[in-house]
């Protein structure tokens, strides 16, 4: 099964790095053994000391090995620690107040809850408790979905725009077939008779690729400024 067919593949990735690279060292291997067990037995003792930050890095491992789940970073930025001792949730939030890492949490039947919802703090997470390749592998997901949601949201803006473009140059096509019906038509000045009739020539040009086709040449200003123009005079037939 990819990656992609496995939602729960980020998570197991982050979990096997953690196993796969154990500490060295007595007093780090008791602080994950006490995370993995305090946060899962009420009625455990704590074994270690909870403000040495070796501690609590290594107590942190052992908690999201026990209860943590990480969500797919190309679909939402997620940490979800399920933690039964009420004590063990205590001393989790306050390791992450310590690490600047925004969390919240609630009870539900029975059960506290741990939330990390903000990328950054979930990058940060991954960090603390040592799982550094999936860290890169979660900075890289939200690089390209950050690159991804800036095009389409220029796309989007694209097409808005267009759309808005063409209503207008629809409005002006219709203003100024009414001129040139009309008598007015022939009171027109050289200068916006020649804008009318090149409009009308070119109904999908853009008001810039209008003024460069009038003779001489003029700016998008000026082109813009003969059009309004000829749209007063258009009202005035109303």
């Amino acid at each position: 099964m990819s990656k992609r067919d496995n939602p729960d593949s980020f998570n197991t990735g982050i979990k096997e790095e953690i196993t796969g690279h154990l500490p060295k060292g007595d007093l780090k291997l008791q602080a994950m053994a006490a995370g993995i067990g305090y946060a899962s037995d009420e009625d455990s003792i704590l074994l270690g000391d909870p403000t040495d930050p070796d501690f609590r890095r290594y107590f942190l491992r052992g908690v999201f090995l026990e209860c943590g789940y990480c969500s797919d970073p190309s679909k939402t930025y997620r940490i979800e620690l399920h933690i039964k001792n009420p004590a063990a949730c205590g001393i989790v939030m306050e390791i992450l107040e310590g690490e600047d890492i925004k969390a919240s949490s609630s009870e539900r039947n029975g059960t506290n809850i741990i939330y990390i919802r903000n990328g950054d703090s979930v990058s940060d997470f991954l960090g603390v408790i040592g799982a550094g390749k999936s860290r890169l592998d979660f900075e890289n997901i939200r690089a390209e979905k950050e690159v991804y949601g800036s095009v389409n949201r220029t796309m989007n803006c694209d097409t808005a725009n267009a759309g808005r473009q063409a209503e207008a140059g629809a409005r002006r096509h219709e203003a100024f077939l009414k001129i040139k019906g009309s008598d007015e038509y022939k009171k027109l000045p050289q200068e916006l008779r020649d804008a009318l009739n090149i409009h009308l020539e070119n109904p999908g040009a853009s008001i810039a690729e209008l003024g460069k086709m009038m003779d001489p040449p003029i700016g998008k200003s000026g082109m813009n400024h003969r059009l309004n123009k000829l749209l007063e005079i258009a009202k005035g037939l109303d």
